[in-house]
């Protein structure tokens, strides 16, 4: 099997209204970039790809990337040497989305889906997932904020809505204790057999982050995730060998003062795992599919988790529905995975697969059972979806109005707009 053609496909998913975090505000749609990987077969995988949250796309800047870089380099290869293609093409972030169409057009030419590949062991029907709170700002028409007066009432809804048997909450935009009286209160109103985790995206300092883990230690927090910074702003501090390392010192500290279980998310690399565990600054590792670079990479991340004894958990980052599936396929083939996923994936307005969107099953996700992902792009959606100049500068000033109305300042060094 030999692949003959790529198409690219740039779209702008909306959120259903703007997400705060200590990053300060989303940008009010999710870019993305989707392809699709033709064959001599008549096979035709599909991938996406993207930036981080915190990076300012240039419109048709990835879809370039991906017709003058990638196309070039790829035609002709065999999917199934997805590796060696992932090494010509350097790891660059496009690579991505190549190495999991690969994965589909894999599974698709055996019959099989993507999971069992992986060597998942027999059947596996759903992955359990977790309510993933942020509070919001008002959509265009004034709707659907979420604020401290409301934050209960959402996670009521959402858990009534979804079936979530455990709840993520989004900290970081106001100050800690506030936050603090809003996490106690929906530890009340959901009971003690609801999973609770809580994540500050690293805006407490070591101080704040004793002070409020002593203060929540009777909300029975599953685990708070990067409670302080423990990355090197923008990686610019490196080992002698020029590799960016974890700054585990803290970390560590903050551990050995609280019964809170700790959760590392960013370690996506092996070297920095490792050294999490040796110096144990951790008690769960969370993995992340474009972290990670693709589905092998994942793989091999909770592979290693597990013999490091750090419990594996799934980070949710900017994927829409074609890489929200390859993480329940990989989740799928580790069965010791048994922390509920994370997924901002109910905060978009759509997407673009056939179907719609990926569905939500009493708190679960069914992994697709299809040969390869089990997903397929809606040529349909994708134009309604289309990421056009007129488009992307309607968001940028939907996004700058709302950091005026809610004075977000600019990010500092480390992306962060705010400290604690």
């Amino acid at each position: 099997m030999k692949i003959t053609g790529l198409e690219t496909y740039s779209v702008a998913i909306p959120f259903i209204a703007p997400i705060f975090s200590a990053y300060g505000v989303s940008y009010p749609a999710r870019l993305r970039t989707f392809i699709r990987l033709h064959t001599d077969e008549g096979l035709v995988g599909v991938g996406e790809a993207g930036v981080s949250a915190a990076h300012l796309v240039r419109h048709g800047e990835q879809v370039q990337v991906f017709e003058q870089v990638v196309r070039p380099q790829i035609m002709g290869e065999d999917p199934f040497d997805y590796l060696a293609i992932m090494k010509k093409l350097r790891y660059i972030p496009e690579s991505l989305a190549v190495e999991v169409a690969c994965w589909d057009l894999m599974g698709k030419a055996v019959g099989l889906p993507v999971y069992r590949l992986l060597g998942g062991t027999g059947y596996r029907e759903s992955v359990p997932m977790a309510a993933y709170f942020f509070f919001r700002g008002p959509d265009r028409s004034g709707q659907y904020a979420v604020d401290l007066d409301n934050c209960v009432e959402h996670v009521r809804w959402l858990m009534a809505t979804y079936g979530f048997r455990t709840v993520k909450m989004k900290l970081g935009v106001y100050e800690p204790l506030v936050e603090a009286e809003a996490v106690e209160r929906v530890r009340q109103a959901i009971g003690p057999h609801v999973n609770l985790r809580v994540d500050p995206n690293g805006c407490w300092s070591l101080p704040t982050a004793k002070r409020m883990l002593k203060r929540l230690e009777g909300c029975d927090l599953e685990y708070v995730e990067e409670p302080i910074k423990y990355i090197p702003a923008r990686r610019a501090v490196s080992t002698q060998e020029g590799v960016p390392s974890v700054d585990t010192v803290g970390l560590a500290a903050l551990r050995r003062s609280t019964a809170t279980p700790v959760a590392v998310d960013g370690v996506y690399r092996i070297d920095m795992l490792w050294q999490v565990a040796r110096d144990q600054a951790a008690d769960v590792a969370l993995g992340d599919i474009q972290g990670c670079l693709g589905i092998k990479g994942l793989y091999d991340f909770y592979t290693v988790a597990q013999v490091l004894n750090l419990a594996g958990g799934m980070h949710s980052g900017t994927e829409l529905g074609v890489l929200q599936a390859a993480k329940l396929h990989v989740t799928a083939a580790h069965p010791e995975l048994t922390l509920a996923g994370d997924a901002i994936y109910h905060e978009y307005a759509d997407d673009v697969l056939v179907g719609g969107k990926l569905a939500y099953r009493d708190g679960e996700m069914p992994v697709p059972q299809e040969p390869g992902l089990g997903v397929e792009l809606d040529d349909a959606k994708l134009a309604q979806y289309e990421l056009t100049e007129a488009r992307h500068r309607e968001y940028d000033e939907f996004w700058a109005d709302v950091k005026r109305q809610f004075k977000i300042p600019p990010a500092g060094a480390d992306l962060l707009v705010r400290h604690f």
